[in-house]
């Protein structure tokens, strides 16, 4: 039986004059595939290599994404689209890429391989169409960005207007989280975040910068509650966090000996927003680890004061990475990208 693939231009029946377009497991299969391809027409064959190509690049998504629905929405077809050239490619390749439960899809050994084989075509041939046209063309369409709210609020601006100054025609989408992020999932180009963040894996990371951070109150809060002396002194503050999985939650300090000192503390206050966390504590809620770089205009205008200066915080910095999908052949739009931001912060 043929197998019909196609969504958006002419089905193409997959028969015995083109199955081996995409097998390659043997000598004998490339011979035949050779042959098939000189008994076809030039329509005919620009047509095949059409739907083949989008009957792979949505096997791809369904493979990165775990999900039929979820490569539906990143394509812009429906569910019922990506279904049919999954199963076009099963019936044609004659073997089972998935095995489906009814809460994941999961690839199979040979599908698995093969998937490995449909990424390594893509990629060539994005990369031979990047070559052939943005060498002539600007840089344009959307780039999609998610960073970390806070620390974009304050670092981020400037690198976003400079990057959109040089290539105008490039629109950024910015999404602002403090929650993990799963890159691939979230159809992300680029991620601004810091490590604990990331859920995706097989992602270039790189490091941006790394934020110092102290531990802060209001001159309110401090007249009402005293001043710590001592890091074994905040066990009777009230305290501002992010939430963690475990509490209570361990600040480090630098004893000044040489070696350090772990204060176990129950926050009064937990939220995983350090944008909310300054608030609280300028308004006297409590004593918060923030960066450096995040309150320093509040320092220097006295609504806040750092605590413990002679005691330094050994776990509490920030680290913000710029993270993107590993990939050998990167779109010229999120390689300018990552060029300017790396450079920004150096």
């Amino acid at each position: 039986m043929a197998a019909r693939i196609g969504a958006g231009c002419q089905d193409v029946q997959f028969t015995r004059r083109s199955r081996a377009a995409c097998v390659y497991s043997s000598n004998r299969q490339r011979g035949l595939f050779n042959r098939q391809l000189h008994a076809l027409s030039p329509r005919a064959f620009r047509i095949l290599m059409i739907n083949l190509f989008q009957a792979m690049q949505a096997f791809v998504k369904v493979a990165d994404a775990g999900s039929f629905a979820q490569a539906a929405e990143q394509l812009g077809v429906s569910t019922s689209v990506v279904t049919r050239h999954v199963s076009s490619l099963e019936k044609h390749l004659g073997i089972r890429l998935f095995q489906r439960t009814t809460r994941k899809v999961v690839l199979t050994e040979a599908g698995a391989e093969y998937a490995d084989g449909c990424r390594l075509l893509m990629a060539e041939l994005q990369e031979v169409e990047s070559r052939a046209t943005t060498a002539s063309k600007e840089v344009a369409g959307d780039l999609r960005i998610v960073a970390l709210g806070s620390f974009s609020l304050f670092r981020l601006t400037p690198l976003f207007a400079e990057y959109q100054a040089k290539f105008p025609r490039v629109n950024l989408r910015v999404t602002l989280t403090e929650k993990r992020v799963d890159l691939l999932e979230g159809g992300f180009d680029v991620g601004i975040v810091t490590e604990h963040m990331i859920r995706s894996e097989s992602l270039v990371v790189r490091r941006l910068i790394n934020s110092h951070a102290v531990p802060v109150a209001s001159a309110a809060y401090l007249a009402q509650a005293g001043h710590p002396k001592t890091p074994a002194d905040l066990a009777r503050h009230r305290v501002i966090t992010a939430p963690l999985d475990t509490s209570p939650q361990t600040w480090v300090f630098d004893n000044g000996d040489g070696g350090e000192d772990s204060i176990a503390l129950d926050a009064s206050f937990t939220v995983n927003s350090m944008i909310m966390q300054k608030q609280a504590a300028l308004g006297a809620m409590g004593i918060a680890l923030l960066p450096l770089e995040m309150v320093d205009d509040e320092l220097r205008a006295g609504t806040l004061m750092r605590i413990l200066e002679d005691h330094a915080v050994l776990n509490g910095d920030v680290a913000v990475s710029l993270v993107y999908p590993s990939r050998e052949f990167v779109p010229r739009k999120i390689r300018e990208f990552i060029d300017l931001a790396v450079g920004f912060f150096e």
